[in-house]
């Protein structure tokens, strides 16, 4: 490997790095995506499957209801049918016969009436409940329609980078020579992408171990060194 080369073939293996720390955030990114919808799709269900069930006890309520007042309104015309008849009739028994059944025609329609009043109530609380779990279920949706929006804007941006990096990188490889470039990826595969280590005060940037001077010497003369330690290229800017 010529060492005139080292400087671009540095450029190129921080890209490369730059790269696969982006194909790994990416990862990350979509893995945290699937478990936030997962998660908030279960909670999204469960607060519509609440709604829905709301809605259909008001619905029962709202059926009771009108069959409630259907039936006091039938009784309330035998009523009136009933006092009328009351003021014809000329035998006692059947006075009193008629003002028994007119007492429990009057009984019955107060307990409906109780019972359509307290339906009435119950609707009143039901649908506050609804428009609640409503509200809990519009915000809910509007929350997670946004957070998707911003997890496939970020994963958006993240793919352009990975797309605009690779191009990089094959544009700065075609300015190397073949067998330079095999022997780097040879080492590259081997060193973990790292390949080439900066020297930063004498220690050795890829295993973080002090250089020893003789070598750090042949490194400064501008010869081509590998680390006696990692097996890394050396390189002193």
């Amino acid at each position: 490997m010529k060492r005139e080369l080292i400087p671009k073939l540095l450029e190129i293996q921080d890209l490369q790095l730059k790269y696969r720390e982006s194909e790994k955030n990416l990862k990350g990114l979509q893995a945290e995506f699937d478990i936030f919808k997962n998660e908030k799709l279960g909670e999204i269900k469960l607060k519509e499957e609440n709604l829905i069930n709301i809605r259909d006890q008001i619905k029962k309520l709202r059926d009771q209801q009108r069959e409630k007042e259907d039936q006091l309104v039938l009784l309330k015309e035998k009523l009136t049918n009933e006092e009328r008849r009351i003021l014809i009739l000329k035998n006692p028994k059947e006075v009193m016969h008629m003002e028994k059944e007119i007492e429990n025609l009057k009984s019955l329609i107060s307990k409906i009436e109780d019972e359509i009043l307290n339906l009435m109530i119950e609707l009143e609380e039901k649908t506050k409940t609804e428009k609640e779990l409503e509200k809990a279920f519009n915000e809910s949706k509007i929350a997670f329609d946004n957070k998707v929006k911003e997890y496939e804007e970020k994963i958006k941006n993240v793919e352009n980078e990975i797309e605009l990096l690779h191009i990089e990188i094959e544009d700065k490889r075609k300015e190397i020579p073949t067998d330079d470039l095999e022997e780097f990826d040879k080492l590259s595969k081997q060193k973990n992408y790292k390949p080439i280590a900066r020297v930063n005060r004498d220690v050795c940037e890829g295993c973080k171990i002090a250089i020893p001077k003789v070598v750090l010497e042949r490194v400064k003369r501008n010869e081509i060194v590998n680390c006696p330690n990692c097996g890394r290229i050396l390189w002193v800017e």
